[in-house]
């Protein structure tokens, strides 16, 4: 059996440094060294596109890490307090991830295949209404000669939050939990598709607060919807976080033992970490460096070497 490894990261804005530290912790096993080079295809939506193609690029858990410590706060700088702009600019992000990428990078000169869930709101000569796209330098991609910083920023336009991107928006919006596509486009690959049986895909979150709408929603309209504030923003937290447990579901469907989540869940005492929070950062960091790893460790060592 010749196993095909999957790699796959949540979007959650910040929060993605809880996913590279879990990562860290990982890779810092013994005899996991060579574990996330043996991995096949990477898939990341919003935050963990950043990761994905960083791991692609031949970055390392610690350099991810280290991205959002230095980072987060430039990033989520300069804020704007009116409903008629995104709350902040992508400039800060624009120049975060050319120090990260070479300006002219392309998904076609990465090391290891990478999926990139986005999504285009307007039509074009080919396509006429708005559509997911899946950037991925697989075979036949259409796309693989997109630039990776390109990617990134379209990946990341998280509405409200940031803004389009050359007529893209969030990948969230359509698989926060990119699991189900990267399943799918392994499968579909042209001249080389893969087997459910020779499938093994390791799932990274970005952490989980449990949240419900206590308010009566029967006469609740667009401004209801849009802008109550417990959880805030509640129809974009649906669409960003509705999928999760959805693709987590199918996906463990699919490949059954050989699927494997790995996320926490974030204290009630702590409270909701929106994804510009980068004031959490140390908080992230200790979650996830005090969580038990010991059951994903063995699902490792018994799957993917």
């Amino acid at each position: 059996m010749d196993k095909y490894r999957i790699m796959t990261f949540d979007g959650g804005g910040n929060r993605g440094v809880l996913t590279a530290t879990l990562l860290k912790r990982l890779k810092d096993e013994p005899k996991f060294s060579e574990f996330i080079s043996m991995t096949d295809l990477f898939a990341g939506t919003s935050t963990g596109s950043i990761i994905a193609l960083g791991l692609a690029y031949g970055l390392s858990p610690e350099d991810l890490v280290n991205i959002y410590v230095r980072y987060g706060e430039y990033i989520f700088t300069p804020r704007y307090s009116d409903y008629y702009r995104p709350k902040y600019d992508n400039e800060h992000l624009k120049q975060v991830l050319r120090k990260v990428f070479p300006k002219n990078l392309r998904l076609s000169d990465l090391s290891h295949k990478v999926l990139i869930p986005s999504f285009r709101v307007t039509g074009s000569y080919l396509e006429p209404y708005w559509a997911p796209v899946f950037y991925n330098n697989l075979a036949g991609s259409k796309n693989m000669e997109a630039l990776v910083v390109d990617v990134a920023l379209a990946s990341n336009a998280a509405p409200i939050y940031l803004p389009s991107y050359k007529n893209h928006i969030d990948g969230g919006v359509i698989a926060n939990n990119p699991s189900m596509a990267a399943i799918a486009a392994a499968r579909g690959e042209k001249e080389n598709m893969k087997s459910l049986d020779d499938m093994y895909l390791l799932s990274l979150g970005t952490g989980v607060y449990p949240q419900q709408i206590t308010a009566d929603t029967t006469k609740w309209g667009a401004s209801q919807w849009s802008f109550y504030p417990e959880p805030l923003y509640p129809l974009l937290q649906l669409l960003f976080n509705g999928d999760l447990g959805v693709n987590e579901f199918y996906s463990s469907q699919l490949l059954r033992d050989q699927y494997w989540r790995l996320d926490l869940e974030i204290p009630k005492t702590i409270g909701p970490i929106p994804l510009d929070a980068y004031s959490k950062t140390p908080t992230l960091i200790f979650l996830a460096n005090s969580l038990d790893l010991e059951t994903t460790i063995k699902w490792i060592k018994d799957n993917w070497f």
